[in-house]
């Protein structure tokens, strides 16, 4: 490869090693912050908001967190925890727990637990 051979090519190498290391990068972590790919996880949750042991209602708990109880989301489990951890966070008044349980790309039922610090 000549020299000027190399330079037509090197922009697209450079696009191209860019798209894979992004890809590994989006596989391995629970964000897709970066990502300009389509998603590739889907992740099917439930949110459960707890007040002196009894169940938040669902409209309770969608008026809140602003989504659906029951639902999927085409992005990764981290994003969940983290608008629960900034709702809870930025509001005046808590539930005395949170929990999601959620199942990434079909794997098994996983629990995060959010717990009021009083």
């Amino acid at each position: 490869m000549t020299s000027s051979s190399f330079k037509k090519w090197l922009p697209g190498i450079l696009f191209l090693s860019a798209q894979v290391t992004n890809t590994l990068y989006e596989l391995t972590q629970d964000t897709r912050t970066i990502s300009w790919a389509p998603h590739t996880t889907q992740v099917f949750y439930r949110i459960d908001a707890f007040q002196n042991g009894v169940t938040w209602g669902r409209q309770a708990v969608e008026a809140r967190y602003g989504l659906a109880q029951t639902q999927w989301e085409a992005h990764a489990p981290g994003n969940l925890r983290r608008l629960v951890t900034s709702v809870e966070a930025q509001a005046p008044t808590h539930p005395d727990s949170v929990r999601i349980s959620y199942r990434r790309n079909g794997a098994p039922e996983q629990t995060y637990l959010w717990k009021a610090s009083r």
